[in-house]
């Protein structure tokens, strides 16, 4: 594994620990994940194609974490998506007193 890989694997680590900690992702990201995964498919296929053993060492892992990454976004977007939140209004009670009312008519 080169130091490009590793580099990208280091990156990876806080982001898949924060969405996997915060259980949300943001859905504007989607499309930048689905990016990243098509050019790192390219990038396998290529490799693959050409039976070339360094790049498919490097690009192979570097899928997984993408595929991981993309899939990990759509499903907390998709899951918080659909949940019903509840918001709960405080109401103040009927009677509201001022301290400074009570002093003036006393």
């Amino acid at each position: 594994m080169n130091i490009a890989t590793g580099l990208y694997f280091i990156c990876y680590i806080p982001e898949l620990y924060a969405n996997y900690r915060n259980k949300n992702a943001n859905i504007y990201n989607v499309p930048e994940k689905v990016l990243i995964f098509v050019g790192s498919a390219f990038a396998l296929t290529y490799s693959v194609l050409n039976s070339d053993t360094a790049l498919i060492i490097n690009y192979a892992p570097l899928m997984f974490l993408d595929t991981i990454a993309m899939v990990m976004r759509v499903y907390y977007v998709y899951k918080n998506n659909t949940r019903v939140v509840e918001v709960i209004i405080p109401t103040l009670p009927l009677e509201c007193h001022d301290d400074k009312q009570d002093t003036e008519h006393s």
